[in-house]
């Protein structure tokens, strides 16, 4: 999805944008991203004094990999970012890249058309989750055994010991 922000200089009102980005070879990036399907982006751009905010929506659903049972499921994302553009041209170099408030600047050729699928791709980066999980009540995998504990128990014996403990334990037992 590309914007070229010198159009704004001539819109008093903001311009919309939406469209389909295909987003290839991020699953080899993610290691439990297993699909993603194209996102769709909504985005809203307009002019602020020498500055451009855009503002981004975006949804698409991914498969993800459960980080306790290690099974695939589907999940919706829904996502919104805000971003702010400045012409490369026009910035103060003293400004390093920053407004006013101290938010960061992406500096951009406005005469050129922007490409935004690295704001659309840090935004869906930021918004899956770090351990996906297929249900927050997942038992996940038996540590000895394999067993998917959501589907079947097993036999194996799964105590905890501190091994710091393990010493009293052992006393304990020959008192037995």
């Amino acid at each position: 999805m590309r914007i070229t922000f010198r159009e704004l200089d001539f819109q008093p009102k903001p311009i919309e944008l939406e469209g389909t980005v295909k987003l290839e070879g991020l699953e080899k990036e993610t290691p439990d991203l297993l699909q993603l399907d194209p996102v769709k982006v909504r985005v809203t751009a307009w002019k602020e004094q020498e500055i451009y905010p855009v503002q981004g929506k975006q949804t698409t659903n991914v498969v993800l990999r459960c980080s306790r049972c290690l099974t695939s499921f589907e999940k919706s994302l829904e996502m919104e970012w805000d971003e702010t553009f400045a012409d490369v041209n026009r910035v103060n170099p003293e400004d390093e890249g920053e407004d006013e408030e101290g938010e960061e600047l992406l500096l951009v050729d406005i005469h050129q058309p922007t490409d935004l699928t690295p704001v659309i791709v840090q935004a869906l980066l930021l918004h899956l989750p770090f351990a996906p999980v297929c249900d927050e009540h997942c038992k996940g995998l038996c540590p000895q055994c394999g067993t998917n504990w959501n589907h079947e128990s097993c036999q194996c014996d799964n105590q905890r010991v501190d091994p710091r403990m393990a010493k009293l334990e052992e006393l304990l037992k020959r008192e037995d």
